[in-house]
């Protein structure tokens, strides 16, 4: 299997100043408490939406979202790719390395966006009746957001990339509180599904805004160099993780959706919507390791102890989820959204655990890629290929899709896994300081 980097692990001691734990911990800390707010606004949305729309509508709601999600996976692409190189700057860069990289990178995105832009508005009408949506206009409000959102991503992994994450989390917040008032807004006064896509959209506008503050580049900064064979080649192996991504995060909602009964796809989408909150909570820990990692590979220095102790991290929070889930997730759910959904609480602790051990390989598969290796990025697309033949397979039940689900990931994390312990006994030698085999 192909590598776009084989060298064997650096095997440096003690982390220096490119990393600092204690200002690491700190910045990470401040970005996880960031997310959670942002998460947690998202979900009061969400509730909201639960409460003002019927089940079919909720679903044709969700399915913004999840379209959201997909564009959502290129944007995290994008940023990975400019937090890597930033990243590799701070250490043995300049500034004027990381502006090119990223002026270069934000005209990709921008022709990107335009093409998503034209490809939703066009074909609308197709996409509604494809997806069973009332109205083709929310694919068209949709899609005017994508130049931006694109765009913004590459300013936010500059920021991830040089660990600015105290920056980077108002970045956060500030989507967030415009998409909830908004959102909550333009439903309240009888708006519906496309006041709700009408938020998303003014979201990722607001977010671009935000960003720009941020970076406080000078808009009349026209740097302008072409993308370098570096960033070009690493843009294969994010683009494998980005596939893998898509189809794992949203292939089994846009199943259900197709071959649910409307009101079982509403029912699932809310199962989905809430036990995907695991992953979204823990990508502040991949978010902070990537960048750190980057810049440890770059220096000479180990980062495996950096893995470990994410890996944990996101397990003590799959943990808490599934127990929360199983005990008073279909009494909060039924309380929140309705009687409709009142009695998922087996299901909806079986998809957080499905979702907490997704979000334990993805972080294995980020770390790897931050150090340049891709073939945990290609057994995450494998793995993506497995879970859809196991929904395909599966009967139309809410039951049998979560089931799947579950099969499916502890398959992927298994193989995951095991190549992470392949890499480490490799190298073992090297790390004790003997001649390689």
């Amino acid at each position: 299997m192909s590598e776009l980097q084989e060298s064997a692990p650096p095997t440096g001691g003690e982390p220096s100043t490119t990393a600092d734990n204690k200002a690491l911990v700190a910045g990470g800390s401040v970005l996880a408490l960031a997310m959670f707010a942002a998460n947690g606004g998202n979900y009061l949305l969400n509730v909201f939406l639960g409460r003002w729309l019927t089940p079919p509508e909720f679903a044709d709601a969700n399915l913004m979202v999840t379209l959201m999600l997909l564009v959502t996976a290129i944007a995290v692409s994008l940023q990975l790719i400019a937090a890597r190189f930033a990243g590799i700057h701070a250490v043995s860069g300049t500034e004027a390395d990381t502006r090119a990289m990223a002026r270069s990178l934000e005209r990709w995105a921008a022709i990107g966006g335009v093409g998503f832009a034209l490809l939703l508005g066009a074909g609308a009408p197709m996409w509604a009746d494809l997806f069973n949506v009332e109205s083709s206009w929310p694919f068209i409000i949709l899609g005017i957001g994508m130049p931006a959102y694109l765009v913004q991503a590459v300013g936010r992994g500059v920021l991830q990339g040089q660990l600015e994450f105290r920056a980077l989390a108002g970045t956060f917040v500030k989507e967030m509180i415009v998409r909830v008032v908004l959102g909550i807004g333009l439903v309240a006064a009888g708006f519906g599904v496309i006041g709700a896509t009408a938020a998303l959209t003014a979201s990722f506008i607001a977010t671009w805004i935000a960003v720009k503050m941020a970076l406080g580049w000078s808009g009349e900064d026209k740097v302008r160099a072409p993308i370098s064979r570096e960033v070009l080649a690493y843009a294969g192996p994010v683009g494998v993780l980005l596939l893998g991504q898509i189809i794992i995060n949203n292939g089994d909602v846009l199943i259900s959706k197709q071959g649910l009964e409307p009101t079982e796809a509403g029912i699932y989408a809310a199962v989905a919507l809430v036990g995907r909150a695991v992953f979204f909570l823990s990508w502040s820990v991949a978010t902070t390791i990537f960048p750190a990692a980057a810049q440890r590979e770059e220096a000479g220095e180990e980062s495996n102890g950096l893995l470990y102790a994410g890996l944990a991290a996101v397990a003590v929070l799959g943990v808490c989820a599934v127990i929360g889930a199983r005990f008073l997730g279909g009494t909060v759910l039924g309380r929140v959204f309705g009687e409709e959904y009142a009695d998922v609480s087996s299901q909806l602790a079986l998809y957080a655990l499905a979702t907490a051990v997704f979000a334990m390989a993805n972080l294995i598969v980020s770390h790897y890629l931050a150090l340049g290796h891709l073939r945990e990025a290609l057994i995450m697309l494998v793995g993506g290929g497995v879970q859809t033949t196991l929904l395909l397979l599966a009967d139309r039940t809410i039951d049998d899709l979560i089931q799947a689900q579950v099969i499916a990931m502890f398959i992927l994390f298994a193989a995951i896994f095991a190549s992470h312990g392949a890499r480490t006994l490799r190298f073992a030698p090297l790390a004790r300081g003997a001649a390689p085999s």
